[in-house]
């Protein structure tokens, strides 16, 4: 029987709920992924109410016992011992009684997900390309088409290219420089041609002393602070003032603009970046006296103006068409690289971002990039396999660039292998429109039994497929947990099907990624 309790908390006296023999809990936060499940013995904090983190967020947790743990407004967190301690100033639902982690999972997303919509096919059946890594803060016209026509002229398929940071003058102008692009409408075309849609960056913030900032402050379309004055904030790439969304007319500026730009150039949408809810202060004055969680929730809400987009940090906005990238690793194995892909991608799904994006390939935080005399190979060949059956895939760094002939034909065959797989991937995607099941999901998600060292080293794809990535360097072997049935290679015609439920010791090279589909 499915119990639904509403409990009070105030900062005094945190709400108690004990965390029962045996449970794991997961939610909340994307960016804690690898920090998941929570059992008795944890030690964890979640602050939703001074968040700071660098993804999508959802005031939520959910158990392996079948409870559920949400608010419609941010709390904090404490795992100790062998209790949650939850302090909120409104309330949080308790609900309990679900069919373990499936039930749980399907409960919220029966009462909280936006169901009936999803981002447009492409993102689910052909890599994505974003100009990141190959040119930083120096977009322009030439090198994005020589890295476009490189994509097609080393075998890769085309798909979506994301035009990143820095293509117009200045933030507010959402304009193509014409220096650094001198014919945009031309280059799009061109781009289109060679079977690219085509995205480019953009935020809600506005470069101070610029005639754009002039004129949205002089119309009171700029978040402001207690004293009057515009907000002008410090955030990765220097100081901006930041829209106010809040208010109708300076969001249906923001809309107009972009409109226009994809009207006069034929840009397809927006990776639309920051909106990040630490970027926002309590005390800011908006037109709708938003707190920051709902700042960063409008910017997600916002998004869904362009079918085709792409966020990396949101709040609540669960099972929107919004299409959700992780946070960027470091080009590293372990603890903040590949290591994370696969518990943050299985936490996305739970809490309803399920039309996800790993980082970039390799990883996309530059700074652990410009460290390096040398490029790991194998890792970007593990990044690009782990990537190849998730629900999307993006390429930044130029694989022809920086592998020999041999790990480049691997990278070439993750791609063909996600390319492979999307009609499966779009079936999955339209399910969970439907349903709000996760397209990869936890093994505790339908396998209550897995043992736990098998829970973030491998992942379901939908019901039937096994994916167990090779995640540790110079691996000859994979250890690897079957449930129960028959299981057969779907990237191995020679190997033999598994009889599970066992745990298998796989014998592996660079070349094989373990993927099984159950009879």
């Amino acid at each position: 029987m499915i119990t639904v309790n509403e409990l009070k908390t105030n900062l005094k006296q945190p709400l108690q709920i004990e965390i029962l023999a045996g449970e794991d809990w997961y939610g909340g936060n994307i960016f804690d992924g690898s920090q998941y499940p929570l059992t008795k013995g944890s030690t964890y904090t979640l602050d939703l109410i001074h968040l700071q983190t660098y993804n999508q967020v959802a005031p939520t947790l959910i158990s392996t016992a079948g409870r559920v743990l949400t608010s419609e407004t941010p709390f904090s967190l404490t795992v100790t011992g062998d209790r949650l301690s939850v302090i909120t100033r409104d309330q949080v639902r308790l609900v309990a009684g679900n069919d373990g982690l499936k039930g749980a999972q399907q409960w919220l997303a029966q009462h909280t997900f936006e169901l009936g919509s999803l981002p447009p096919q492409e993102f689910f059946e052909m890599p994505q390309w974003n100009t990141w890594m190959e040119l930083l803060y120096q977009q322009n016209q030439a090198d994005v088409l020589k890295y476009a026509h490189s994509i097609i002229d080393n075998g890769f398929p085309a798909g979506i290219l994301m035009i990143d940071d820095l293509w117009a003058d200045y933030y507010g102008r959402w304009e193509f420089s014409a220096r650094k692009f001198p014919d945009a409408p031309a280059m799009i075309q061109e781009l289109h041609k060679l079977g690219f849609k085509v995205m480019v960056w953009a935020c809600p913030f506005v470069s101070p002393d610029s005639p754009e900032f002039r004129d949205l402050r002089d119309h009171d379309l700029l978040l402001k602070r207690p004293s009057g004055e515009p907000v002008v904030r410090q955030w990765w790439n220097g100081y901006s003032a930041i829209l106010d969304l809040s208010n109708p007319t300076a969001y249906q500026w923001f809309k107009d603009t972009l409109q226009t730009l994809q009207q006069t150039t034929g840009v397809d949408g927006f990776k639309l970046d920051a909106g990040d809810a630490y970027f926002y202060q309590p005390d800011d004055v908006s037109h709708m006296a938003l707190s920051p969680t709902q700042q960063s929730e409008l910017w997600g809400h916002f998004g869904k103006e362009f079918p085709y987009n792409e966020f990396r940090a949101v709040y609540k906005n669960q099972g929107a068409p919004l299409v959700n990238r992780l946070q960027d690793k470091q080009f590293a194995w372990g603890a903040m690289g590949l290591a994370e892909l696969i518990p943050d991608t299985i936490v996305q799904g739970l809490m309803g971002y399920y039309y996800s994006c790993p980082d970039m390939i390799g990883g996309g935080e530059i700074k652990s990039l410009t460290k390096l005399a040398t490029f790991d190979q194998e890792l970007i060949v593990r990044s690009a396999q782990c990537s190849a059956l998730m629900p999307m895939m993006q390429f930044s760094l130029a694989p022809w660039r920086v592998l020999d002939a041999e790990h480049l034909d691997l990278c070439r065959q993750a791609a063909e292998l996600h390319q492979q797989f999307g009609p499966t991937i779009i079936k999955l995607a339209e399910h969970a429109a439907n349903t709000g099941e996760p397209i990869v999901q936890s093994m505790a998600y339908d396998h209550p039994e897995t043992p736990r060292e098998y829970l973030k080293t491998q992942f379901k794809l939908g019901p039937t497929l096994l994916v167990a990535p090779v995640i540790e360097p110079h691996a000859t072997t994979k250890s690897v947990y079957f449930p129960a049935g028959q299981w057969q290679s779907v990237t191995d015609d020679t190997a033999a099907n598994i009889t599970g439920p066992v745990e298998v010791e796989l014998p592996v090279t660079l070349r094989r990624l373990p993927a099984y589909r159950r009879l």
